[in-house]
């Protein structure tokens, strides 16, 4: 199940970065339904990744290799300075690109965790 998590986790944040990619576009913006499905998206892995990790989340992020962490920190980042408008694409995509921002976040910091779950799963000296 923590594999599907973490997939599902780097699709939505992948969307979510090519949506707020499109946010840059002077053609019409996309509709606000493009964002709702990586939305709906966030609860399960919320929720799994909080079932699994409850007092053990630093020692996941811990079992990360740098690369992964650096790599979903800026993903982290990125939807960060979207979500609170320090960045945005053309007018009148602000909202989308903030709704997609703040998913993006949620997305890459619970993936994060998943990803050191994974590690857990395969060493079980760590539990």
């Amino acid at each position: 199940m923590t594999r599907a998590v973490v997939i599902t986790a780097s699709a939505a944040v992948l969307w979510c970065a090519f949506v707020i990619a499109t946010t840059f576009r002077h053609a019409a913006p996309l509709p606000a339904v493009v964002v709702y499905v990586p939305a709906v998206l966030v609860l399960p892995v919320v929720l799994h990744t909080l079932w699994r990790a409850s007092s053990d989340a630093l020692l996941a992020i811990a079992l990360v290799p740098r690369g992964v962490v650096a790599g979903w920190f800026g993903a982290a980042v990125l939807g960060w300075l979207f979500a609170f408008g320090a960045v945005h694409g053309v007018e009148g995509t602000e909202r989308l690109g903030a709704v997609a921002g703040v998913v993006m976040v949620l997305h890459a910091v619970f993936g994060l965790i998943a990803v050191g779950l994974l590690k857990v799963d395969e060493n079980p000296h760590l539990r």
